[in-house]
C-alpha cells in the first residue's frame, strides 16, 4: 500500500493535523473529513406457504457481487488491483461465504488464491511495503480457518513469519515498520499485524502468535491510540513525530485486532478499547451519517470494506444493535445510489454514475463488503432467540 499523507490537509469528517507521513495516499491525498382472484388461483395463504419470503438483504448483496464480478472479474483476477487491492477484495469474496456459506463462493475463493500465487509467487518479501503482505496473510488465515485448505495456512503462517523478522523492532518502542526502509511505524501495518497474529495463533494453536499480536497492538495503543477519546492514529516517524490524521481503515483494524485478542486473553481492556474505536467511528467521524467521503486516491476509496468489516463482527460479538442500525442506513444509502448496472461507487450517499471508466475496482469493492457484512445483524436475532 503506496501512501503519503499530505501535510496540512484540511480535514472534515476525518478530523487530525498531518505530522509525519504515514498510511494516506498515494497521491498525496487525504479524505474531507440505506376474493377477486379465479378459482383456479390459490388462496394466499397456500401462497405464502409454498413461496418461501424473499430474502431481501441476500438479494441485494448477490446482485451487487453478481454486477461487480461482471464488471471486473476475470478468471481469479481483477482489473487493475494491485497486491494490496488484491488481498482486500480477495477478503470480501471470502466475506460472502463466510456469511452465507454458499459454496459458490468456494470457487471464487480457489481461483482468486490460484491467480494470486500465479502472480505473486508463494513467498511475498520482495514486496517492500510490509503491510501489503500482512493483508494477504489475513486473507489466507480466514480462507483456512472457513475451508480446511492447508495449503492456505502454510501461505499466512511463512509470509507472516518472514514480515514479523523484518518489520518488528525495539526502535521507538516497538511497533512493525512500514516498509523496509524503516522511516515510519503505522497503524495500517500494526493494526493488521495484530489481526493476522491473532488468526494464526487460532489457526495453529501456537500461542507465540498471540504474544506477537499483544505486543504490537501494546505499542500501538501507548503510541497511536488516544485514550479516551477511541482515535486511532496513523503514524509516528523515526524522528517522533505523531500523524494524528484518523481514517475506516484504522478504526476498523483496531476494532478487530483488540476484540480477537480479547478473545483469547479474556482481558476486559481491549474490549473496551474495541468499543471506544467503534463509537469514534460511528459518532464523531459520521455522527451516525453516510459515510460518503474517502473518494480519491488510489488506497484511501477501498477503506470503508475495512471498517465494515470488522465494526460488524465487533458487534455481534458484543451484541450492539445501533451498529446495525448505523451500517444498514449506509446500505441503503448506498443500495439508492447505485447506477444501472448495480455498480456502487464509494461515496455511499452521492448516486454512482453510468460513466463508470472514472471509478476504480478497488472503490467499487467497498459495497460488495457492506451488503455482506450487514447481514451478520441477523446473528444477534439467533442469539436473541436462544436466550
Amino acid at each position: 500500500m503506496k501512501r503519503i499523507v499530505s501535510i496540512g490537509l484540511a480535514l472534515t469528517l476525518l478530523a487530525g493535523s498531518i505530522a509525519a507521513s504515514g498510511c494516506g495516499e498515494k497521491d498525496g491525498t487525504s479524505p474531507v473529513t440505506e376474493t377477486t382472484a379465479a378459482e383456479t388461483t390459490a388462496p394466499a395463504e397456500t401462497q405464502a406457504e409454498t413461496e418461501p419470503p424473499v430474502d431481501t438483504d441476500l438479494q441485494r448483496a448477490e446482485t451487487v457481487f453478481d454486477a461487480f464480478i461482471k464488471q471486473y472479474y476475470d478468471k481469479g483476477k481483477f482489473k487493475n488491483a494491485d497486491f494490496w487491492d488484491n488481498a482486500e477484495i480477495f477478503e470480501t469474496v471470502i466475506d460472502a461465504y463466510e456469511v452465507t456459506r454458499d459454496e459458490k463462493y468456494l470457487f471464487y475463493i480457489k481461483e482468486i488464491s490460484d491467480a494470486t500465487l500465479g502472480a505473486y509467487g508463494k513467498k511475498w518479501t520482495w514486496n517492500e511495503y510490509n503491510d501489503d503482505i500482512m493483508w494477504l496473510c489475513i486473507a489466507y488465515s480466514r480462507a483456512y480457518l472457513l475451508t480446511g485448505e492447508a495449503d492456505y495456512l502454510r501461505y499466512a503462517k511463512i509470509n507472516f513469519d518472514s514480515v514479523w523478522q523484518r518489520a518488528y523492532s525495539e526502535d521507538l518502542g516497538g511497533g512493525l515498520w512500514w516498509r523496509t526502509d524503516n522511516q515510519t511505524k503505522n497503524s495500517c501495518v500494526c493494526g493488521p499485524g495484530a489481526i493476522a497474529a491473532c488468526l494464526l495463533g487460532k489457526a495453529t494453536g501456537n500461542e507465540e502468535y498471540y504474544a506477537k499480536a499483544k505486543l504490537v497492538l501494546d505499542w500501538q495503543i501507548e503510541n497511536l491510540y488516544q485514550a479516551g477519546l477511541g482515535k486511532v492514529y496513523d503514524a509516528i516517524d523515526i524522528k517522533g513525530n505523531i500523524n494524528k490524521w484518523s481514517s475506516t481503515y484504522n478504526q476498523g483494524t483496531f476494532i478487530g485486532a483488540c476484540m480477537l485478542y480479547y478473545q483469547y486473553s479474556g482481558d476486559e481492556s481491549y474490549l473496551n478499547k474495541a468499543k471506544k474505536a467503534a463509537q469514534y467511528a460511528m459518532r464523531t467521524m459520521y455522527e451516525y451519517g453516510v459515510m460518503n467521503n474517502e473518494t480519491e486516491g488510489g488506497d484511501l476509496i477501498g477503506f470503508k470494506g475495512i471498517l465494515t468489516r470488522w465494526i460488524s463482527r465487533y458487534a455481534v460479538f458484543v451484541g450492539d444493535g445501533e451498529i446495525f442500525e448505523w451500517l444498514r442506513r449506509n446500505a441503503d444509502a448506498a443500495w439508492n445510489n447505485r447506477n444501472s448496472k448495480n455498480l456502487i461507487w464509494t461515496a455511499w450517499g452521492t448516486k454512482t454514475s453510468e460513466k463508470i471508466a472514472q471509478y476504480d475496482v478497488f472503490g467499487m469493492s467497498t459495497a460488495v463488503a457492506l451488503f455482506f457484512n450487514t447481514m451478520l445483524e441477523r446473528e444477534l436475532d439467533e442469539i436473541a432467540e436462544k436466550k
